[in-house]
């Protein structure tokens, strides 16, 4: 026998959520519980993932019960005040309460984890329940529109728009901040090195005062780096380190050209269709992926200047701007030799999704381009330092010593078997396989358009099978990762736009969200360079005033990692392991030293502060020094 029902108990269960929402607000609920223990444990420094017998110690399970309840009724409450005249506020409230609260909690839990697997299993965790409360919201509500296809409100397009803009341009300053921030305390902290920072920093001291690009710590001799790599784009730094001298303007340099990379991704991803949460969706993707942010941290690199670059040239192909097309193609061309291949893999895309005209301008393009590389690398093997750097990363794909980058071509198109064996010879190549395409959700993949995996070819070429000769090149960190990561987030975001609308939502939402735990657990961990900086700054400011009192026209002799704070001058050289003639722990000799007018110690490493005796029988006498960090010892 049914029990009564009185007519306005279904109508109640409907004003307090109940019946569409129950289940959503009680996982909800439970997680923005979750949420506020880990803010308040934090602030007694106590973490949920690295302590958590105390964290579980401090909330008895009686008073989470109590605290649940209470919660629960009190989003209940906002729920049932605020759903009766807002159809929209109801149809959102409890999907984005467990959405933001689940995000939360994965980014609390990976909070400076700094191991990828961990944001793996939280991410995928988490996209359980952001999928199930994405699902539930009518995805033009998503998409800034109302059901009918009016934009929601009746709000005009521009205001719309500026809901996107606004927190995109918020969430990219912030970026650009930490990022900043953090990679100049590892600079201020002395953890950057001659290469790379110590080379660009006298090599952009050359471009400011003699417009060439001479430097000496690169190989132990002068030297311009155009005949090391055919990096041409730097010119284009060059008046901004003439006004802001040093190796911090070039930091933030690269910090600010790689985060300007979501500026097209925003125009892109708009002329895509994509608006309202899937527009900012495609913005978060770039902002926080690991492919571009963690090679901020490697000093200084021509590479940087790739992201946008590339991602201005897809720019002009969706808005069918053929000059812009061009110069932006010319530029990429000129930020390294090996960049090119960049330029023909999209025009060998754009061959197939292009006609007439259009497709012959592309195919001219990517003709030039490759023509250019060729030349340059000849020019480079003949005249530089090119067949050297060709051998350092493709000697594993040589038959004979110093083959030319056709006959390495024809190498792979003859046996292509022995390439797959090279990529799988290194195990880093695993890893970096996984940190770039599972945080996309392996959406590079999803497309029935094979032509479009001609843009993970320089994916497949810099960080797979480059690994095995070379094995920075598998190390997201590394500078070659910026160019390859962008391709795949545009992979990403044209296979994701062939979706059907909900799933398309769905999708871009998801990978955003998996997107922003990867770089939270991966990145987050930089704040301990900001940390020692802040907390031993009298140290550091203590080594660099000593290190200041060495003229700037003087010839130096640095330690690896004093040297990028002394670079910029005419005459600076490299000392490292490679110049002590060791017997068992001693240092017997220096060889391949040069005569210089000082030399900079790091009485930390035990082989240099042996080496002040070795100096003194040179003629050297101690010059300057900081406590037992630093000793500055100068001729005569």
């Amino acid at each position: 026998m049914s029990r009564n029902r009185t007519p306005s108990e279904p109508l109640i269960l409907k004003q307090c959520g109940f019946t569409p929402f129950l289940f959503m607000r009680l996982l909800g609920v439970y997680f923005l519980l979750s949420d506020i223990t880990i803010i308040w444990a934090g602030s007694k420094n106590i973490s949920a993932r690295k302590n958590w017998q105390s964290f579980i110690g401090l909330f008895p399970i009686g008073w989470m019960i109590l605290f649940y309840v209470l919660l629960f009724c009190g989003v209940t409450l906002i729920y049932y005040l605020f759903s009766k005249k807002r159809k929209t506020f109801a149809e959102i409230f409890d999907p984005a309460i467990l959405v933001l609260s689940v995000i939360f909690f994965s980014c609390a839990m990976v909070w400076r984890g700094g191991d990828f697997f961990l944001a793996v299993i939280v991410g995928l965790f988490s996209l359980v329940f952001v999928i199930y409360g994405l699902s539930r919201i009518n995805p033009e509500i998503l998409n800034g529109r109302d059901p009918n296809g009016i934009r929601s409100g009746k709000r005009s397009a521009s205001r719309s728009e500026a809901y996107v803009i606004l927190p995109v341009a918020a969430l990219s300053v912030a970026v650009l901040i930490f990022l900043c921030e953090t990679a100049l305390a590892t600079h201020r902290i002395y953890g950057t090195t001659t290469f790379d920072m110590g080379i660009f920093e006298q090599m952009f001291y050359s471009l400011s005062h003699r417009f060439n690009a001479v430097t000496t710590c690169e190989r132990g001799y002068a030297l311009s780096h155009f005949r090391v790599h055919a990096s041409y784009i730097l010119y284009a730094l060059v008046p901004v380190y003439k006004a802001f001298p040093g190796a911090e303007t070039l930091i933030i340099s690269q910090a600010v050209l790689v985060v300007s990379g979501v500026i097209p991704v925003y125009l892109i991803a708009r002329k895509k269709g994509f608006s309202g949460t899937t527009l900012f969706s495609c913005c978060v993707i770039y902002l926080f992926s690991l492919g571009i942010l963690s090679p901020c941290y490697f000093h200084f690199h021509e590479n940087a200047f790739l992201p946008p670059l590339l991602l201005w040239i897809f720019y002009a192909v969706e808005y069918k701007k053929n000059i812009l097309f061009c110069i932006m193609c010319a530029l990429t061309c000129i930020v390294k030799e090996d960049a090119i291949l960049f330029v023909v893999c999209i025009c060998l895309y754009l061959a197939f999704e292009t006609k007439g005209k259009d497709r012959i301008r592309v195919l001219l393009t990517g003709g030039t381009a490759a023509a250019y590389f060729l030349a340059m690398s000849a020019w480079l093997s003949h005249s530089g330092d090119g067949k050297m750097m060709m051998s350092s990363r493709m000697h594993t794909l040589m038959v004979e010593e110093n083959q030319s980058a056709l006959q390495i071509v024809g190498n792979i198109l003859v046996d292509p078997g022995h390439a797959l064996t090279v990529v799988t010879s290194e195990p880093e190549a695993f890893l970096i396989l996984l940190e770039m395409l599972l945080p996309l959700l392996l959406m590079p993949f999803f497309t029935k358009k094979t032509h479009r995996l001609f843009l993970m070819v320089p994916f497949f070429t810099f960080n797979l099978l480059f690994s095995a000769a070379y094995v920075y090149a598998a190390q997201i960190q590394y500078q070659y990762a910026f160019g390859t990561a962008t391709l795949l987030i545009y992979l990403a975001m044209i296979n994701i736009n062939d979706f059907d609308k909900e799933k398309r939502t769905v999708a871009i939402s998801a990978v955003a969200v998996m997107s922003v735990i990867s770089a939270v657990c991966m990145v987050s961990g930089n704040l301990k360079q900001y940390e020692e900086y802040t907390n031993n700054k009298a140290t550091y400011q203590g080594i660099k005033a000593c290190l200041l009192k060495i003229p700037k026209d003087a010839s130096v002799t640095a330690d690896d990692y004093y040297l990028p704070h002394l670079a910029g001058r005419d005459e600076i050289y490299s000392l490292n392991f490679e110049n002590f003639v060791m017997s068992g722990s001693n240092v017997v000799s220096l060889q391949d030293v040069h005569d210089t007018d000082y030399y900079v110690l790091d009485m930390k490493d035990n082989r240099e502060a042996q080496t002040g005796e070795l100096l003194k029988s040179r003629g050297y006498t101690e010059y300057a020094g900081y406590e037992d960090y630093v000793i500055v010892y100068v001729k005569g």
